[in-house]
This record gives structure tokens, C-alpha cells and sequence, in this order.
């Protein structure tokens, strides 16, 4: 594997600051980051990572914290490769949540149709559901610096919830249909 450069992100933070700690957190976690050791967070060095790391230690130093950002390689090519295998794990990680509730929706789609519950509302709900899974993958998606095996498997997971829900608003149109023409007899 070419050699990779990175940007690292280490801080301290009072223990007091628990509501800092966890906004730290969930910031580095949101970017895509990972973790290799006692508060020192990784991401491949580009400039928009460069930008949030700044700004997560702007929040860390303004709360009394101190942060350090160094932009690094490493010496070996295995530990290059054991850091790209450590996004890759934790984006996998989140593909498989993310094809598990795919699964729900599978099955909602399948229990509303057995139910024949075809109605606008049920349609409107499942829609609004389609677009959260959207969403969150393309949030992981954006995350995936090294292209995570799973990645195509939850892409395809959302092409079927897209199939069903296609599937599903036909049934809804067709029995609106019906009923629309049954009211003007």
C-alpha cells in the first residue's frame, strides 16, 4: 500500500467536563475519525479534516482543555494499514446497523401489505422513513475514506427499500383509485 499521510488530533480535557467531552465526541465521530489510543483521533490528511480539527480544538481549548493537531506518517506500512483497517471496521460497523434497519423496513412494508393497509398516510410514513435511511447512508458514505466491504451490500439494501417502497405506493395509488371512482357512481 502507498504511503499515507494523517492528520492526528490529541487533547485533555478537565474531568469535569463531561457535556464538552461527549460534544467532543460525537464531533469526531460525525467526521468520520477513529480512535488509536488515550484521546487521539485520526483522519487522513485533507484540508477539510484539517478545518475540523480546528474547529474541535478551538471547543477544547476554549473549555480549558489542551489540544494538539500534527500532521503525520507512519514509519511502517503496517501501521498505515492497520489504521485504514480501523476505519474500515468501524464504517462496517455502522453499514451493518444501517442494513439492520433496512431490514425493518422490509418488514414493515411486508406487514402493512399483508395488512392491506394501502392508505396516503401509511404511504407518507414509509416515505419519510426511505429518506432517513437515505440520509444516514450517505452520512456514512462520506465517512468512508477506504471503501468499507459493506458499503455496496447496504447500498443495495436501500435500492430494495426503494423497490418495496415503489412497490407499495402503486398498491396505495390503485386502491386510492378505486375508491376515488367508487365515490363518483
Amino acid at each position: 500500500m502507498d504511503k499515507k499521510e494523517w492528520l492526528i488530533l490529541n487533547f485533555t480535557l478537565p474531568k469535569e467536563q463531561s457535556r464538552v467531552r461527549v460534544s467532543v465526541w460525537r464531533k469526531l465521530k460525525k467526521s468520520g475519525a477513529v480512535n488509536i489510543g488515550q484521546s487521539m483521533w485520526i483522519l487522513p490528511n485533507m484540508e477539510s479534516h484539517l478545518e475540523i480539527f480546528n474547529g474541535i480544538s478551538s471547543e477544547i481549548k476554549e473549555n480549558n482543555g489542551s489540544s494538539y493537531i500534527a500532521n503525520a506518517d507512519f514509519i511502517e506500512t503496517e501501521s498505515s494499514d492497520d489504521v485504514i483497517a480501523a476505519f474500515n471496521n468501524t464504517r462496517n460497523d455502522e453499514y451493518r446497523e444501517f442494513i439492520d434497519k433496512c431490514e425493518d423496513f422490509f418488514l414493515e412494508i411486508e406487514k402493512e401489505t399483508q395488512k392491506e393497509n394501502f392508505t396516503f398516510a401509511e404511504l407518507e410514513e414509509n416515505e419519510e422513513e426511505y429518506d432517513k435511511l437515505a440520509e444516514w447512508l450517505n452520512k456514512i458514505n462520506k465517512r468512508d475514506f477506504f471503501g468499507a466491504f459493506l458499503k455496496n451490500q447496504s447500498e443495495e439494501a436501500l435500492q430494495k427499500c426503494k423497490q418495496l417502497l415503489d412497490g407499495f405506493a402503486d398498491k396505495v395509488y390503485k386502491v386510492s383509485n378505486n375508491e376515488d371512482f367508487g365515490k363518483d357512481k
